[in-house]
């Protein structure tokens, strides 16, 4: 099946439907951008082992189309695995991560006999080894590792000082424990930093394997995979616009392409893992934004225009307070319906609430606006819903299309 981006008429059929502010995904760019995902990891034998982060998008309609395409859920919270389990996800096909996991979720993750409990906060052992008292069959838990690169502080358990390696033990000395999966969760991250990342845990299988006598199975790589029409804003950029409010003056290259690293990444690790002697180990992926963020499109009006100093500003009737939090820290691609070319000027895209931190976009260059004219912003389809909120104003709506 061919991906096909939004059209012109897909999302002017919605919004004529629907009204706006609306999020709209594609059910059609759902399952190709899992099926290409699923492509990469079939070359090896793994395209069951993507379970896409439930925490991106969890919207259960988007979520039924994965899974009936192939995708397992991972989960960070007792809300999100009820959620998988009432949508019929086999508990096999669910992973339980989060540095935070309530002692009713996990007895829910021990009953269920989920794929693997993902240990992060040392208090979720202790609660595991009560449960694994009266448990009937052997917990499968994985371990969570902190590498040298990627996200640090209170996540995971440093390789390098033997916190890893000590609480792999205190994990392997219960003997209701299977130990099969060591984790780590990177953040946004390139094949680089993936390539050390993973060569630090495979040293570190390798090493509690020979001496702790465990049996890894998989190596969990969490998130991270760029998305496309979307990026983290630059520490430079950050602070242009905290200075100037201003966007950052000079061309900026575009987002690496999350299916390129996806592919270097299981490249690397296939050759990597056999270096190491570990031929029979397997990849899990955890992706989210480059499984949903370009199949969804925020569609907002405009509803107000108004020049104030040097400033022309475009209110529409959904802004980053309440519809797109993300934007806080990252960019994203936009478009106005139906002015794709001719004069454009500078506006500072805002939101309807009395916060003056409520903006889109800072000095955005656009076609010349009218009342009424609706805004696209696409890749919305990462961490927008999940970070909406009803701030004097109700959420956008959401409806999947099948185009």
């Amino acid at each position: 099946m061919e991906n096909k981006n939004f059209t012109q008429e897909m999302i002017t059929g919605a919004v004529r439907t629907h009204g706006t502010p609306l999020e709209i995904a594609s059910a059609q760019m759902l399952a190709c951008n899992l099926g290409r995902a699923r492509d990469i990891l079939a070359r090896h034998g793994w395209q069951d082992n993507i379970f896409y982060s439930y925490k991106t998008n969890p919207v259960p309609e988007v979520l039924k189309i994965l899974h009936q395409n192939g995708a397992g859920a991972e989960v960070i919270s007792e809300r999100e695995l009820n959620l998988a389990l009432d949508l019929g996800v086999k508990p096999g096909r669910i992973v339980f991560n989060g540095i935070y996991k309530s002692p009713a979720a996990l007895k829910t993750a021990v009953q269920k006999g989920i794929k693997s409990i993902n240990i992060d906060a040392p208090q979720e052992l202790d609660i595991l080894n009560d449960l694994s008292k009266s448990a009937k069959e052997r917990i499968s838990v994985g371990l969570r590792v902190r590498p040298s690169v990627g996200w640090q502080g209170q996540f995971g358990h440093v390789i390098r000082d033997g916190s890893a390696r000590a609480m792999a033990k205190r994990i392997a000395d219960n003997r209701m424990f299977k130990l099969e999966t060591i984790h780590f969760h990177l953040g946004s991250s390139t094949a680089k930093t993936y390539r050390r990342a993973i060569d630090e845990a495979l040293a570190f299988i390798k090493t509690i394997n020979g001496k702790l006598g465990t049996d890894i199975q998989a190596l969990d790589i969490g998130g991270g995979f760029p998305g496309k029409d979307m990026r983290l804003l630059t520490i430079w950029e950050q602070g242009w616009l905290r200075l100037f409010d201003r966007t950052w003056p000079a061309p900026l290259s575009g987002p690496n392409d999350g299916f390129e690293v996806l592919e270097e990444v299981v490249g690397y690790f296939k050759q990597a893992k056999d270096e190491f002697g570990l031929g029979h180990l397997e990849l899990w992926a955890e992706p989210g934004r480059l499984i949903t963020g370009d199949a969804q499109v925020l569609a907002v009006k405009v509803v107000g225009l108004r020049r104030s100093g040097r400033k022309n500003y475009a209110i529409v009737d959904a802004g980053r307070v309440g519809a797109a939090g993300p934007l806080v820290g990252e960019t994203r691609k936009v478009s106005v319906l139906g002015k794709a070319d001719g004069h454009r000027e500078r506006y500072d895209v805002v939101g309807p609430t009395c916060m003056p931190w409520d903006r889109l976009f800072a000095g955005a260059s656009l076609p010349r606006l009218n009342i009424g004219d609706i805004i696209c912003i696409h890749g919305a389809g990462a961490y927008f819903v999940p970070m909406e909120t009803e701030f004097s104003f109700d959420r956008p709506k959401l409806v999947l299309i099948e185009g």
